[in-house]
């Protein structure tokens, strides 16, 4: 049986000596609406906003070293935590990651010269992400959408003009030779340079999500692959 783990950056908690105290509570991600109160009518009027709060995760870790190593093993727990933004997983759901947006670390606590406590509390997106909506697919590939509604980012090739239609909404590019249109993010830049391209496209990003069920996509004037990043609550 697997010993339970967390993992975050890319590095798991055991990797830089320490270990997850207990199995942390994950709320789930709420909807948020737009309330409307109407005079005369019972009740008040919800309009699903389309967007999903963000969830807190808090885990609390401990470490064990020698007196003389307990600082710099502290200090390296901490650089660990406070890394770039990345992807949180735990070792009891395979398949499945939290996007990180935000961590906070508390003061640790000493218990004695060997042994220490921190808790980190992770903000995350409301969405559980699947490890599988990372891989590049064919379009038809991605047509049956399973899961909540998707940010997909569509990777594009070729020299000229192009034109990408998704549920009948279109979105024009000027790809020259290769692209990437980020709808979570919502911008297009080069797959390679990194550079922005947002000035040589026309259309809305929202157009580009993926429906839950059936979705129809096509692409003119270049060839495509499409990075689902499927999700759920």
């Amino acid at each position: 049986m697997q010993e339970y783990d967390m993992e975050y950056a890319g590095i798991r908690a055991k990797d830089i000596g320490c270990y997850v105290m207990q199995r942390p509570d994950i709320p789930a991600g709420k909807k948020n609406y737009t309330v409307i109160e109407i005079p005369g009518k019972d009740g008040s009027l919800y309009i699903d906003d389309g967007t999903v709060s963000d969830i807190e995760i808090s885990i609390e870790l401990n470490f064990m070293t020698l007196p003389q190593q307990w600082s710099e093993r502290y200090r390296d727990i901490k650089s660990w935590l406070l890394s770039p933004l990345g992807i949180l997983r735990f070792t009891d759901d395979e398949g499945y990651f939290y996007k990180v947006k935000k961590v906070e670390i508390s003061d640790v606590k000493r218990k004695n010269r060997e042994i220490g406590t921190i808790t980190a509390i992770f903000t995350c997106s409301g969405y559980i992400y699947r490890e599988d909506g990372l891989k590049e697919y064919e379009i038809e590939d991605v047509l049956q959408n399973n899961y909540a509604l998707a940010h997909p980012t569509y990777i594009i090739s070729g020299n000229n003009n192009a034109t990408l239609t998704v549920n009948g909404n279109k979105f024009y590019v000027n790809v020259g030779q290769n692209c990437r249109i980020d709808t979570e993010r919502m911008i297009t830049y080069r797959e390679l340079s990194g550079e922005m391209m947002n000035t040589y496209v026309n259309g809305d990003y929202e157009d580009l999500y993926l429906k839950p069920g059936k979705n129809m996509i096509s692409v003119v004037g270049a060839e495509m692959k499409i990075i689902p990043n499927w999700r759920c609550l």
